[in-house]
């Protein structure tokens, strides 16, 4: 139930049901990755056709013209497609889930150095999120421009465009409701409050205010309330937060901790409750898709006036966003996460513990709807009415598909940045092995060496000592068994050079000629002569 994963599964039934997809392109990372990725697809969108591609044949994605990634992370892939000799190739598309672990945080600076293009985007799914990114972005150019002098960075688009749901899927049924809350306790006059999330006090939210405000909407004396828990307590050190917190903080609300990865219980939990509520105080939270999948069910919503939800509740119409504030100097923070004294957690915690919300609006926004099903109905509708408005996949993946097609428009027209250099390394972080080590070995395979068979050597001989574990170790990069048939049997009738031996190979495989040379020298089939001696003849 991790908030990006989730994002991630909605966001492709979203895509195959309203992209007006002809065919789907997946990079693929491994074998195991090719084999179940067709039948995946082909699962939930029958008859798609379904092409794969991997970083050595990259040119699928080249004819779909747009790469969608998972996460923020640009660099990597900026540089894979800078070596394909065509940074106008296609054009890459990030989106933010979390932003404030280091591995992003870091991602967003080194992705200023690479290539990344006017043409390249990272989508933001909130006003918030996209300020941060910016605040990130802006801070390290000037870093650089200060430290280096440099006047042009990778700077992609910055869209804003919201995560989705699909509204039909949170469809109440009430009787299913009515059921659980009888098997609950709940009384019929009583107000169920959901809350659906992880139960973290380092990674989500602190339970505390929300216990001291549901407790003070309790003391009110209206009806009673019963607080839904609908996620799992991490082990985080968060179970005596959620349990011993509740005890002692509300003990005048019945407080239920229901397992919300059951998909089944979910539905009744959903079905069962009058108010949904997340009182999120966490820089680790960007979005937030609980609140829209709240407001898709019909629910009103009571959450923290924080990141994501300034954008998706409108206060007062679908509920109620309650005030926040931040404080302090968190340079202590950071500098303790930098150099690894703390780890995430203990970040999170530490910026946590200095965000605080306005119990007292909590409290009455609580009783307020508590004791006003008219208010609850009509913030419910409304809602449900703007959920399906603004936040249905049938209307945010129109804006992906306008967006990848405005950025191949501007990837037509628009200045490159950091233009390929001939005879410079294309990916200088992660250059040519062969180019960095080159005074380790006596010499590098020239093409006018000379290469000759050694007696005995033939393709059942290469076939043999390759069966032996540990010989082959990465076979893609080598010619095929066709390939070395073609070149032992070249050699047969005597010695030629590197170059003239791998011109026999079919196109495709001459790239990996030489190593394909140098590897029947180490299994002992073929000489090599020293370049002193070639140049000697």
């Amino acid at each position: 139930m991790l908030g990006r994963r989730v994002a991630g599964d909605s966001f492709l039934n979203g895509l195959l049901r309203h992209g007006g997809l002809e065919s789907l392109v997946g990079l693929m990372l491994n074998d195991n990755e090719a084999k179940g990725f067709p039948a995946e697809i082909q699962a939930r969108a029958p008859g798609l056709r379904v092409q794969m591609a991997t970083y050595e044949t990259p040119q699928p994605v080249i004819e779909a013209g747009t790469l969608f990634l998972p996460g923020p992370g640009l660099e990597s892939y900026a540089f894979w497609r800078r070596r394909m000799g065509n940074q106008r190739a296609f054009s890459l598309c990030g989106v933010t889930h979390t932003t404030s672990t280091d591995r992003v945080m870091q991602a967003l600076a080194t992705g200023l150095t690479a290539p990344v293009q006017p043409w390249d985007a990272i989508i933001c799914t909130s006003r918030a999120v996209q300020s941060m990114v910016r605040r990130q972005l802006q801070e390290n150019a000037h870093y650089l421009q200060q430290a280096l002098g440099a006047t042009r960075v990778g700077v992609p688009l910055l869209p804003m465009i919201p995560l989705g749901v699909d509204c039909d899927a949170f469809k109440r049924d009430p009787a299913l409701g009515a059921a659980y809350r009888q098997e609950l306790g709940i009384g019929a006059e009583d107000i169920a409050i959901i809350l659906v999330a992880r139960l973290s006090n380092a990674t989500k939210f602190s339970p505390l205010p929300m216990y001291l405000a549901l407790q003070r909407a309790a003391e009110k004396r209206g009806r009673k309330l019963h607080l839904l828990l609908a996620g799992w307590i991490e082990g985080d050190g968060s179970r005596a937060a959620f349990i011993e917190g509740a005890q002692k903080a509300c003990p005048d609300v019945k407080v239920h901790f229901v397992d919300g990865q059951n998909a089944e219980i979910r539905a009744k939990a959903w079905a069962a409750a009058d108010i949904f509520t997340l009182p999120v105080d966490n820089v680790q939270e960007t979005f937030g898709l609980a609140p829209v999948e709240a407001m898709a069910a019909g629910l009103p919503v009571v959450v923290t006036d924080w990141d994501g939800f300034r954008d998706t509740v409108e206060d007062g119409v679908t509920g109620f966003r309650i005030p926040t504030i931040m404080g302090g100097n968190g340079n202590a923070i950071s500098l303790r996460y930098q150099m690894g004294a703390d780890d995430y957690n203990a970040y999170l915690r530490s910026t946590s513990q200095a965000i605080a919300m306005d119990i007292g609006a909590a409290a009455d926004a609580y009783h307020r709807l508590a004791e006003d099903a008219g208010l609850r109905r009509q913030m419910g509708e409304a809602a449900r009415a703007r959920a399906r408005r603004m936040y249905d996949w049938a209307a945010v993946i129109p804006q992906y598909l306008a967006l990848w097609q405005e950025q191949a428009r501007i990837r037509t027209k628009a200045k490159e940045f950091a233009p390929l250099i001939r005879g410079r390394q294309p990916a200088p972080t992660r250059p040519d092995p062969f180019m960095l080590f080159a005074d380790y070995p006596t010499q590098r395979l020239e093409p006018g060496q000379r290469v000759s068979l050694v007696p005995g050597a033939s393709l059942d001989r290469l076939r043999e000592l390759a069966a032996i574990p540990g010989t082959v170790a990465r076979g893609s990069l080598l010619p095929s068994l066709n390939g070395f048939a073609i070149m032992l049997e070249r050699l047969a009738q005597g010695s030629m050079t590197a170059a003239e031996l791998g011109g026999t190979l079919p196109p495709d495989q001459r790239p990996r000629a030489g190593a394909g040379m140098v590897w029947m020298m180490k299994l002992g089939l073929i000489n090599i002569a020293p370049a002193a001696e070639t140049k000697a003849d």
